[in-house]
């Protein structure tokens, strides 16, 4: 049987602050051409997880959620491409060439991938950002702030991208 090479780390943050640092490790690591997939729920932190990762970039405007726009970019270390699919079907994304146009040596973060179907393959991250629930009195209640952040991939190159970012919040703890 041959053995995986797929990496996950599931980090758990308490604030859109520890969110937004996550982000920018993995924007440190980041050298173009890659496709990062940030999955969860409306107000999970998706746009908080792009803000990081744009500081990663060196970009220091702010970032907005591209929601109303689709597409949001901003120059840095390396152009940072920002697209929100929720109000997209896979039909509309190909029709639109949303993702044809763009420089390979610029990074792509989509919120909302999973309407774009299989159009997004190659070297791709997945971000899943869930709410933390802690037990109380028997029963499970949302924390506020608390955020459960999954990298995974089975790209050899995010493989070595995920456990850098693992090594570094491991030793600073």
């Amino acid at each position: 049987m041959q053995e995986s090479n797929t990496a996950r780390r599931t980090f758990l943050v308490e604030s859109a602050d520890e969110t937004r640092y996550l982000g920018m490790l993995l924007g440190s690591e980041l050298e173009g051409g890659e496709v990062i997939l940030l999955e969860g729920t409306l107000g999970a932190g998706k746009t908080t997880m792009v803000q990081g990762i744009a500081a990663g970039l060196g970009i220091h405007e702010p970032v907005k959620s591209p929601s109303f726009v689709l597409e949001r970019i901003y120059w840095g270390r390396l152009v940072l491409h920002h697209f929100d699919f929720y109000r997209l079907t896979q039909e509309d994304i190909m029709e639109a060439g949303l993702l044809y146009d763009i420089d390979e040596s610029a990074v792509v973060v989509i919120e909302w991938p999973e309407r774009a179907g299989e159009a997004l393959q190659g070297w791709t991250l997945k971000v899943t950002i869930e709410f933390y629930d802690e037990p109380v009195n028997s029963t499970r209640v949302i924390a506020e702030n608390k955020r459960k952040i999954t990298l995974e991939s089975s790209d050899v190159r995010w493989v070595e991208v995920i456990e850098a970012i693992w090594r570094h919040t491991q030793q600073h703890a």
